[in-house]
């Protein structure tokens, strides 16, 4: 009876810097990972989540640095293990498991979409002479740049490996690489504004939490955000004490599912008018594939 008790019941368990919830269920088992080095404690899985199951302790700061990231917390008793907020975690620091697998059950479910991100390298325009700029300059050290001996004291590019686990496609490979050889899809679109008026003097807590190094100090020492590799995540607004930065998600690149639930998420997202915008869209693509349909009787 004791054992029986427990089926449905999660329970919560920190080990390593990952928190770790498991869900015994008749027949199925849920594991939800969240690894606190790969969080920049942004918010939108605390934004997202349906039921309200996941809380941010606010960030630790002092004399205008960083001294610790915000951290999350989920509630064992209220989560549902839907994995919304693992689909839409900018640092891919949330991961869901069903039975072994990883997977998302509100896309199996086709209930939420899957987010368009992508990398992609053309090896022919891969030159040394860049100084193996993109491995250099990605933030989250994702990229493995092999190089092999050609001879005669040359060398070449062979190979460019992505952990597409640790890829946060922020783009700033991309940005930096000489030879175009990069492309990069980011999921999140939007606008970053910093009200420098506002900014506290010798503060560079928003450059010490951006998570893609978007954020930087300029030549007079103020924060300047270079949104070319920015991610939109909205880290730097979480822990601005001044409220100086403003991260507007303006789109969300995705295929798949459209239903009520994303719509839901997507209002909490990004803004009004981007939700109404996507809205507009969705009902004129459903009017056009109607009209298509006729078309062909």
């Amino acid at each position: 009876m004791r054992n029986l008790m427990k089926l449905g019941v999660a329970t919560k368990r920190e080990i390593s810097k990952k928190l770790i919830l498991h869900r015994n269920m008749l027949k199925t088992h849920h594991v939800l990972t969240l690894d606190r080095d790969r969080c920049a404690g942004c918010g939108i899985c605390v934004n997202v989540c349906p039921q309200e199951a996941l809380g941010l302790r606010s960030a630790a700061i002092g004399d205008g640095r960083l001294i610790e990231k915000p951290s999350v917390n989920i509630d064992p008793l209220k989560c549902t293990f839907c994995g919304e907020c693992a689909v839409l975690c900018p640092m891919g620091a949330m991961e869901m498991e069903t039975d072994g697998k990883e997977g998302f059950p509100v896309v199996e479910a086709d209930v939420f979409p899957t987010l368009v991100k992508e990398i992609t390298i053309d090896l022919e325009k891969c030159d040394v002479a860049c100084d193996l700029i993109c491995q250099a300059e990605c933030p989250t050290d994702a990229i493995d740049v092999i190089v092999k001996p050609t001879g005669g004291g040359t060398s070449r590019i062979s190979e460019v490996k992505v952990d597409s686990k640790s890829c946060i496609f922020c783009g700033k490979c991309e940005y930096t690489c000489p030879f175009s050889a990069v492309r990069v899809t980011r999921p999140l679109q939007g606008l970053v504004q910093l009200d420098h008026a506002l900014c506290q003097e010798n503060c560079q807590i928003c450059v010490d939490i951006c998570p893609s190094k978007a954020i930087a100090l300029g030549e007079r020492g103020e924060p300047t955000a270079t949104e070319e590799f920015c991610i939109y995540c909205g880290a730097c607004q979480e822990v601005c004490p001044k409220k100086a930065i403003s991260v507007l998600r303006t789109h969300v690149l995705h295929s798949g599912a459209t239903s009520g639930a994303w719509i839901t998420a997507m209002k909490k997202l990004t803004s009004y008018r981007s939700l109404i915008h996507y809205l507009h869209a969705r009902a004129q693509r459903k009017l056009r594939d109607a009209a298509e349909k006729i078309d062909r009787f």
